[in-house]
């Protein structure tokens, strides 16, 4: 056998590889994609629990609907509401990117303090966590994504090397 042959072989069998791979992706999300929407849908936001250890002042009620998971259950979106006055710690068990719609969340996250305050965009990594202080009310859209197992030890690692900011923490966008 020529290294010609051995080299035009591995190329053939990885090409082979990723096309079936490709494949069965596409099969599974046609099968698991939501049918178009041929009307509305009334998606109501119902209660909300969080962990109790959780929260750092004040009653808050949480409520939130889930809009839309991915075929692969890996990426989830939805919206989210805390009537406040409240202070809680969050825990990210997702990177999660939130959109505020409503109200005013004061964050301390990664050693940093900042507001979102209504069409401000922030993003939290899977792992970390932060506390939000919701003074009155804040109603967000959020999209949850769980990353793959390299980026969460790259992270892990990146946090061993440089500290939480060197993992890719975020500020808002």
């Amino acid at each position: 056998m020529t290294r010609k042959t051995l080299i035009t072989g591995i190329v053939t069998g990885a090409l082979l590889a990723v096309g079936g791979v490709a494949a069965v992706d596409s099969i599974r999300y046609h099968h698991r994609v939501p049918p178009p929407s041929l009307e509305a849908q009334e998606r109501p936001l119902g209660e909300f629990r969080v962990d109790p250890s959780w929260i750092l002042a004040g009653q808050p009620v949480f409520r939130g609907a889930e809009t839309v998971r991915s075929p692969d259950g890996r990426t989830i979106s939805g919206l989210w509401a805390c009537e406040g006055p409240t202070s809680f710690v969050w825990h990210f068990g997702h990177d999660e990117t939130v959109h505020l719609i409503e109200g005013e969340v004061e964050v301390e996250y990664l050693g940093q303090r900042f507001t979102i305050s209504p069409g401000d965009t922030a993003t939290f990594h899977a792992g970390t966590k932060a506390v939000w202080h919701v003074p009155q009310r804040a109603v967000k859209s959020y999209t949850l994504h769980q990353p793959s197992w390299l980026v969460r030890a790259w992270r892990r690692l990146s946090r061993l090397v440089g500290g939480e900011a060197a993992a890719g923490g975020a500020a808002p966008a």
